[in-house]
C-alpha cells in the first residue's frame, strides 16, 4: 500500500505546486464537521494545522459544501479572498485549485493544489488534478 504522504510528494513534483494538501473532517461521531487540513507537503510552516473549518468555509469548505472545484488565482490581489482563506494566507499561496475526492457520492476529502505564484490552471492541469482525487480516493479508503 502506497502512502499518503509518498502520493503526495510524488504528485507535487510531477505538478512542480508548491504546496499539496488533504482536508478531511476530523471531528469525533456525532460532532458538526470539522475540517482540517491532515496530510500536506511544501507547507512552509506548521501553521496550517491550526486551521479548522466548517462546511462552506474556506476553500476546502466550500468544496465540500458544493462538491466542486475551486479555482482561484490572484489570492493576494483579492483581501476578502485572504481572509475567507486561511490556507492561502498561512502558506503564502497566489493560486490554489481545490476539488472534492467523493465516494458513493459524497465528499469525504479536500485536495488542494497550490502554488506561490501566479499559475493559470490550464484545462489539462484541471483535468489532471480532478483525476488524481479519484485515485486518492482509492488509496484513502484502503
Amino acid at each position: 500500500m502506497e502512502s499518503i504522504e509518498k502520493w503526495l510528494k510524488d504528485h507535487q513534483e510531477k505538478w512542480a505546486c508548491d504546496f499539496l494538501g488533504i482536508a478531511m473532517d476530523a471531528a469525533p461521531e456525532n460532532a458538526p464537521k470539522e475540517i482540517r487540513w491532515l496530510h500536506v507537503v511544501g507547507n512552509q510552516s506548521e501553521a496550517y494545522k491550526n486551521i479548522r473549518l466548517q462546511v462552506g468555509r474556506g476553500i476546502a469548505g466550500m468544496v465540500w459544501k458544493t462538491a466542486r472545484k475551486q479555482l482561484d488565482e490572484r489570492i493576494f490581489d483579492q483581501p476578502d479572498k485572504l481572509i475567507e482563506y486561511p490556507i492561502a494566507r498561512l502558506e503564502k499561496l497566489h493560486t490554489a485549485l481545490a476539488v472534492p475526492v467523493m465516494s458513493q457520492q459524497v465528499v469525504f476529502a479536500v485536495l488542494m493544489s497550490g502554488y506561490r505564484d501566479d499559475h493559470p490552471f490550464t484545462s489539462e492541469e484541471q483535468a489532471e488534478v480532478e483525476s488524481a482525487a479519484v485515485e486518492l480516493n482509492q488509496l484513502l479508503e484502503e
